[in-house]
């Protein structure tokens, strides 16, 4: 492998760090050079820089790179990227970015990259993630929900990737809320049976709800790691680079 991958969401707060460092950690377990990047990251407070999306994607591969490598624009606001950069008095550069990405890409068969936000989201007043992806030549795998509202969020980024003519490795389901009525259940198995139908990519998931997932990240990325979805994943991230 000589290609990374970049992991999207349909919104914030969908599992994208916990699917991007569980893959990494798959990857890893079947031989390959893994590297992690997290371009941008809002939200980042300085006092506890080990509770970082970057630090953890980094833990999780016991990787060396220093975190400005794997995160070249952290921003302490934890609002959007653009938002951050201009109350810091900043520029996010994609060039600056892409070169990073680069130099890691040298070093690694594969490079998981996580984004920000979803793919609409601005990093600059011309440019939004998906640009960024464009700009880094990667496939996408997008992480959406499985509750209400799951199907459109999850339609509405496909078919963002597919006007820029990003390649789409999988549509992979998380349970961000536990599922407990059953009202719920159906709201859940009817999202994950018109995905399949309707996406037009592989669909994986659900995966498994994690409760207090800040306090066990590891034991939970680590459980992930060894799941038939990310044994499923890895394969078809594998399959892309070729």
């Amino acid at each position: 492998m000589t290609r990374g991958v970049f992991v999207t969401g349909t919104d914030t707060g969908v599992g994208k760090t916990v699917v991007a460092a569980a893959l990494a950690l798959a990857l890893k377990r079947r031989g390959l050079a893994v590297g992690v990047m997290k371009p941008i990251e809002t939200g980042v407070r300085p006092a506890r820089p080990a509770q970082s999306d970057a630090a953890r994607l980094r833990a999780m591969i016991d990787g060396e790179d220093a975190l400005g490598a794997i995160c070249p624009y952290p921003f302490g606001l934890p609002v959007a990227p653009l938002a951050a950069a201009q109350a810091e008095r900043r520029v996010i550069n994609p060039d600056v970015i892409r070169q990073v990405y680069q130099l890691l890409s040298h070093r690694y068969a594969c490079v998981v990259v996580e984004g920000v936000g979803g793919v609409h989201v601005p990093v600059t007043p011309g440019a939004d993630v998906s640009d960024l992806i464009v700009r880094l030549k990667l496939p996408a795998v997008v992480v959406g929900r499985t509750a209400l509202g799951g199907i459109n969020h999850a339609l509405l980024t496909l078919d963002a990737l597919r006007r820029k003519k990003i390649p789409i490795v999988a549509l992979v389901l998380n349970r961000t809320q536990p599922v407990r009525s059953a009202l719920a259940r159906v709201q859940e198995k009817t999202t994950i049976a018109i995905l399949g139908k309707q996406a037009g990519v592989p669909v994986l998931g659900p995966l498994h709800y994690e409760p207090g997932l800040d306090r066990r990240f590891r034991p939970s990325v680590v459980r992930l790691a060894r799941s038939a979805v990310m044994t499923k994943l890895t394969g078809l991230v594998k399959a892309s680079a070729r």
